[in-house]
C-alpha cells in the first residue's frame, strides 16, 4: 500500500506550468507577468534542484482535479448516483443531457487537460534536468500520472484536442497514448527499483488496455501487479481537500445512491432498513430525503471501498460506516481494479492470479456478504460486472465501464446507461449523453479546430 502526500496549495505556483498550452487561458501573458514573489518563475523551472518540486506538482495537479470535477461530474451520467443540486446545468447533466457550451463540459475538459499537460510538460523537463532520467523514480511517477490523465480522457471525453492542435483524437487514440505513457514508465520504475510506481504503471496499463479494447495486454499488465498494492490520491484538510464531503452533509446535501443500486435492498422512495443493506461496499442512509433542490429523493451514501474511510462494516455493526470528509483519500489504482480488468479480459473460462473467473467472482461476493454462485458464460460475466460495480462504486470507473460495454454490445440492463423516467419527475426522461464533448471555450481559444 502506498500513499503520496500532496503538496499544500500555495507552496508551488501550479498555474505557472498549467497555463502553457491550454487554449482557454486567454490571459497567459498577464498571468505570467503577475507580481507574486512566492511563485516559481518560468526561467527557474530549469533548475535541477527543483526536480522534486516539479514531479510533485504533477501529483498535486492531478489531485486537485480528480475527486471534483473528474469523478464527481463523470458519475452524474452513470447509474451510480443521483444529484440533488439545484444548478440547472448540473441537473441537466444528471439527466444525461449536456451541450458543448454548458459548464460541466468546460470543467471536465479543462481539468483533464491541465493534468495531462502538467505531466507531459514536466516529463519533458525532467528528461533534460535529471542526470539519469531512465532510472529515476520521479520520472517514472510523472510518466505514470500522464498515463492516467490520458486514460481518463479516453474514458470520459467524446474526443479531445491536445495543445491547441487541429486534430480531434478519438477515445481509442487517447487510450493508445495512455498505453505509451505507462509502457515508458515501466522500465524507468524497474531501473529505479521503485516497486510502488511500477505497480501503479502496470495497474494503469491494464486499465488503458481495456479502454483500447486490448484484452491480451490488459491481462499481461494486470498479472504483474502485487496483491497488496493500493495507490491513494491523498487529500489533507485545509489543503487539496476532497469536496464530496460538502455533498453528503447538512440541509443542502446533493448526492444519493442511484435507484439501480437501491432496488437491490428496497423500494426507491421508501425507507430501506439498515438490516436489509447487506453489502458493506454500498451503504447509504436508510431514510429518503431531499437536499439542495428540495425535489430529488436522495439516499446519502457512506464511504465505499475506493475511499480511505471505508470500514468494511454494515450500519448494524458497532464500527459503522462513515460519511465522506474533507481529508478522505481516493484510490487511483489497486490490485483489485487490476484483477477486475484481468478477469473481464480473460472471460468466463479464464484462469489467473485469483483462480478461475468463477472463483474470483465468488471471492468478491463473499466480501459483499453474498452466497457463492455456480454460473457460466454470459451469466458469469454479468455477475462479474455487478461485483465490479460494487467494488469500484464512485471510484471513477463507471463511465468508462459503461462506454466499453456498449462498444462490446453487452445486452444487460444492469450494465447500461440509465434510461426512462428520471426519479425527479421535473427532469423528465433521460437523454442520451455518454461522454463529455469538447467545450465551447476550446472552440473559441483554439484557432485550429472548427
Amino acid at each position: 500500500m502506498f500513499r503520496i502526500r500532496e503538496l499544500r496549495r500555495g507552496q508551488i505556483a501550479l498555474a505557472a506550468l498549467a497555463a502553457f498550452g491550454l487554449a482557454a487561458c486567454s490571459q497567459v501573458d498577464e498571468l505570467m507577468e503577475a507580481n507574486n514573489p512566492a511563485a516559481i518563475q518560468e526561467d527557474q523551472l530549469d533548475d535541477e534542484t527543483l526536480v522534486t518540486v516539479l514531479a510533485n506538482s504533477v501529483v498535486a495537479r492531478f489531485a486537485a482535479e480528480y475527486g471534483e470535477p473528474v469523478i464527481w461530474l463523470a458519475s452524474h451520467i452513470t447509474d451510480e448516483q443521483v444529484s440533488g443540486i439545484n444548478w440547472p446545468t448540473t441537473q441537466e447533466l444528471g439527466a444525461r443531457r449536456l451541450t458543448f457550451d454548458a459548464g460541466p463540459a468546460n470543467d471536465m475538459f479543462r481539468a483533464l487537460s491541465r493534468s495531462r499537460f502538467m505531466a507531459d510538460s514536466v516529463a519533458t523537463r525532467l528528461s533534460t534536468l535529471l542526470e539519469d532520467p531512465g532510472s529515476d523514480r520521479r520520472m517514472a511517477m510523472v510518466l505514470a500520472y500522464g498515463g492516467y490523465a490520458y486514460t481518463l480522457m479516453a474514458e470520459t471525453m467524446c474526443d479531445a484536442t491536445i495543445n491547441v492542435g487541429a486534430e480531434r483524437y478519438t477515445p481509442a487514440q487517447l487510450a493508445d497514448m495512455a498505453i505509451a505513457k505507462f509502457q515508458a514508465a515501466i522500465p524507468v520504475a524497474q531501473a529505479a527499483g521503485a516497486d510502488d510506481v511500477l505497480n501503479l504503471a502496470y495497474t494503469g496499463l491494464a486499465r488503458a488496455a481495456m479502454a483500447a479494447d486490448d484484452p491480451t495486454l490488459a491481462m499481461q499488465a494486470a498479472s504483474n501487479v502485487d496483491s497488496d498494492f493500493i495507490w491513494w490520491v491523498e487529500y489533507k484538510e485545509g489543503a487539496l481537500s476532497f469536496e464530496l464531503d460538502d455533498n453528503v452533509t447538512g440541509n443542502n446535501h446533493t448526492i444519493g445512491v442511484h435507484p439501480r443500486l437501491v432496488k437491490e435492498w428496497g423500494t426507491f422512495g421508501e425507507t430501506v432498513p439498515v438490516e436489509d443493506q447487506t453489502d458493506p461496499r454500498v451503504q447509504f442512509n436508510p431514510q429518503p430525503r431531499t437536499g439542495h433542490d428540495a425535489r430529488t429523493i436522495l439516499y446519502t451514501p457512506y464511504q465505499p471501498l475506493s475511499y480511505s474511510g471505508y470500514t468494511g462494516t454494515l450500519q448494524t455493526d458497532a464500527d459503522a460506516p462513515v460519511l465522506f470528509n474533507n481529508d478522505t483519500d481516493i484510490r487511483l489504482g489497486s490490485y483489485l481494479d487490476a484483477m477486475h480488468n484481468y478477469y473481464e479480459a480473460a472471460g468466463p473460462t479464464g484462469t489467473g492470479p485469483e483462480g478461475t473467473t468463477l472463483q474470483f467472482v465468488n471471492a468478491r461476493r463473499a466480501v459483499g456478504g453474498q452466497a457463492p454462485v455456480v454460473l457460466v458464460g454470459d451469466e458469469l460475466m454479468a455477475e462479474l460486472r455487478e461485483q465490479r460495480a460494487r467494488d469500484l462504486f464512485l471510484g471513477g470507473f463507471r463511465l468508462g465501464d459503461l462506454r466499453r460495454w456498449k462498444r462490446q454490445g453487452i445486452d444487460d440492463p444492469d450494465s447500461q446507461f440509465p434510461t426512462g423516467n428520471h426519479i425527479n419527475v421535473t427532469l423528465g426522461v433521460y437523454g442520451d449523453v455518454e461522454c463529455f464533448p469538447i467545450p465551447i471555450a476550446e472552440y473559441v481559444g483554439n484557432p485550429n479546430i472548427n
